[in-house]
């Protein structure tokens, strides 16, 4: 099995617990196996995280375990199809708000807790900063590193460099 940190922390989380746009989360992870599992993006074709965690910005519970199998991904060599998978849940999520139920369910820090989480990844997305994704990624960045000056220093490094 490739991906193994990923793999690991997908299997390791109980998903049917988390609360999705389609239910439960079991299909979340469902996909994620199929994603890691893929050779090549055509193998995949029809299959990806797009309102699987969120719908129209509005974030479910799911998105939660969610991030930190991102951030697995992200440790390990994963090909560039997968990352701008992986980066477009990632940014959906971050630049979300929670869904009305999850409101109702007294979750209205819920995208709060998924950039706290995020937090825990952040020198794994400064090292996956490249010339396809530092723009959609600074994006992301923005949102989860608390030190502006830091953030501010790679957006300028990324933009000589790439802009």
């Amino acid at each position: 099995m490739r991906y193994s940190a990923a793999r690991q922390e997908l299997e390791r989380i109980s998903w049917d617990d988390f609360r999705a746009p389609n239910g439960s989360g079991v299909a979340v992870a469902e996909i994620f196996r199929r994603l890691f599992d893929a050779e090549q993006e055509g193998d995949v074709e029809g299959c990806g995280l797009e309102q699987q965690l969120e719908v129209q910005s509005m974030v479910f519970e799911v998105a939660l375990p969610a991030v930190g199998v991102i951030l697995a991904a992200f440790a390990e060599e994963i090909p560039a199809w997968l990352e701008m998978e992986l980066l477009n849940a990632l940014h959906s999520v971050l630049m979300g708000e929670p869904h009305y139920s999850e409101i109702e369910n007294g979750d209205e820090d819920l995208v709060d807790r998924c950039v706290e989480s995020a937090r825990g990844g952040l020198w794994v997305m400064y090292a996956r900063l490249s010339k396809r994704n530092y723009d959609f990624l600074l994006d992301i960045l923005g949102e989860v590193d608390l030190d502006g000056a830091r953030y501010e220093w790679f957006r300028l490094h990324c933009e000589d460099r790439w802009g």
